[in-house]
């Protein structure tokens, strides 16, 4: 659709200049002016979709993070449940009602676990697909932003860690560069080279400390750390993200992980 009206805006432009000896220059001034407003109105258009295309990433994202996370604590609950009914099965004779109980929560997290494994597979159906640029036109940078999401989305880490690097650095001031270097920490977390994560999450707190990324990497940092065996610093980077951010969905994730 966009590339309809350009190519009409320019076949007008093109129109008029024909008939430029004509001495209509009133006329020609106007659609002139016209086929710039309507450029100046696809280009309005092309950012937008891309904008919005990003939210749904961002937003989907998000949404993946929280049902992974509750899948995790219910596998680890049930995996407790057989536990304790391995335990207690010397003693199964005296104890009958209480197996036949934990038996019964066992099977409603397992029918809670497939159901949220349902919504995860139709959250990743639903997920826009992701362009593949061979080639990404310079100065452009919703462009760069989406080609090193693709290529982190298809496992391409190395080249995503550049793109997204090259975004952070060649466009320091945009609303998305501190997502930009979040997802190289993400990308380094993928490559299970968590020191390298954490250092990268950290510098989206230092570089960009009133961006939106800042709670989701904070709360990947302090995860990061306590899969590291860094329980104390983990914690106490899970509780500054719950007091410095309270309403953000990191800090409900955060709450879980300290519980646990």
């Amino acid at each position: 659709m966009s590339f309809k009206f350009i190519n009409a805006s320019v076949l007008a432009f093109l129109l008029v200049s024909s008939t430029a000896g004509n001495g209509l220059a009133d006329q020609k001034d106007a659609q002139v002016k016209l086929a710039l407003d309507e450029l100046k109105a696809e280009v309005i258009v092309l950012e937008r979709q891309v904008r919005t295309m990003q939210e749904t990433m961002d937003k989907n994202s998000g949404q993946l993070n929280t049902l992974v996370t509750q899948i995790v604590d219910n596998v680890n609950a049930i995996r407790q449940a057989q536990s304790r009914i391995a335990e207690g099965s010397s003693s199964a004779i005296q104890s009958v009602s209480g197996l036949s109980e934990q038996l019964s929560s066992t099977n409603q997290r397992i029918d809670r676990l497939s159901e949220q494994l349902a919504q995860v597979r139709k959250l990743v159906e639903n997920l826009p697909k992701l362009p593949t640029f061979t080639q990404i036109t310079p100065g452009n940078p919703d462009q760069l932003f989406a080609a090193a999401y693709g290529d982190y989305s298809r496992g391409h880490y190395d080249l995503a860690i550049s793109e997204f690097r090259q975004y952070v650095e060649t466009y320091p001031s945009s609303e998305m560069a501190d997502n930009a270097q979040y997802w190289v920490g993400e990308c380094y977390y993928s490559k299970k080279l968590l020191n390298e994560a954490v250092a990268e999450f950290d510098k989206v707190t230092l570089l960009f400390p009133k961006g939106d990324k800042v709670p989701a990497a904070r709360f990947r940092k302090g995860v990061t750390l306590m899969e590291m065996g860094q329980q104390e610093a983990g914690r106490a980077e899970l509780t500054a993200l719950i007091r410095l951010f309270p309403r953000s969905n990191e800090a409900v994730l955060a709450k879980q992980h300290l519980e646990k």
